[in-house]
């Protein structure tokens, strides 16, 4: 067995997913883990709607 084995840490939190190794004083990567679609398509609220 290999005792040169570092532990991969992973922290997927609400807003954030952070990785880093076991140990190390700040993770390697930090990327958003914010997954969805808008909710409005298209550009601006109301654009193209004529008035009465």
């Amino acid at each position: 067995c290999d005792d040169d084995v570092d532990a991969l840490v992973v922290d997927n939190g609400s807003g954030k997913c952070k990785a880093g190794i076991a140990g190390d004083a700040a993770p390697r990567a930090v990327i958003p883990s914010i997954v969805g679609r808008t909710r409005h398509q298209g550009g601006m609220v109301g654009m193209g709607q004529k008035d009465s």
